[in-house]
């Protein structure tokens, strides 16, 4: 863990913790949103989004990329929680999952990423759907107090302390 800087500013407080991780979390969903409206507006523009006839190897690629970068994402972050030894101080358990949940979040931006980019290329309803799924997929791993809590294994007291007024200095 000699990477992480246990100083760091969002490691202080309960407000700083949680507005990082969603400013990440909500900076990360913006990136391939503002590509998915760009795409859809200019298919709009040209007449609508148009149904899928027939699947080519761009949308077998791009589809199944997404979905491969999603599992690999949800693998990747499952087996680094596996790591997390219950010995570790609180604040370096919550950098741990800072860190981890920021390559998550990664992960499915660039899924979202490919689905956007499959609407711009092909201007198919499809890529809207996926793009869809994707999102919700993020969603799901929406930094909150319950998944910190559980994906942490957080003690009782360490529970309180995450969401407490108290600063996270170490005692």
């Amino acid at each position: 863990m000699g990477m992480l800087d246990l100083d760091k500013k969002y490691l202080q407080s309960a407000y700083e913790y949680f507005h990082r991780l969603n400013i990440t979390y909500y900076l990360l969903i913006a990136g391939p949103l503002v590509g998915f409206c760009y795409a859809y507006l200019q298919h709009q523009a040209a007449g609508g989004l148009q149904p899928t006839v027939y699947l080519s190897w761009v949308h077998v690629v791009l589809i199944i990329g997404a979905a491969l970068i999603i599992f690999l994402g949800y693998r990747n972050y499952r087996q680094a929680l596996q790591t997390v030894d219950s010995d570790w101080p609180f604040q370096q358990k919550l950098a741990f999952f800072y860190h981890k949940s920021r390559e998550l979040y990664g992960y499915y931006m660039v899924s979202n990423a490919l689905a956007a980019l499959g609407l711009y290329l092909t201007g198919e309803q499809l890529f809207a759907g996926v793009y869809a799924v994707v999102l919700v997929v993020f969603s799901l791993f929406r930094p909150t107090f319950r998944r910190i809590v559980r994906d942490l294994k957080l003690t009782k007291a360490e529970e309180e302390k995450l969401v407490g007024a108290q600063p996270y200095y170490e005692d």
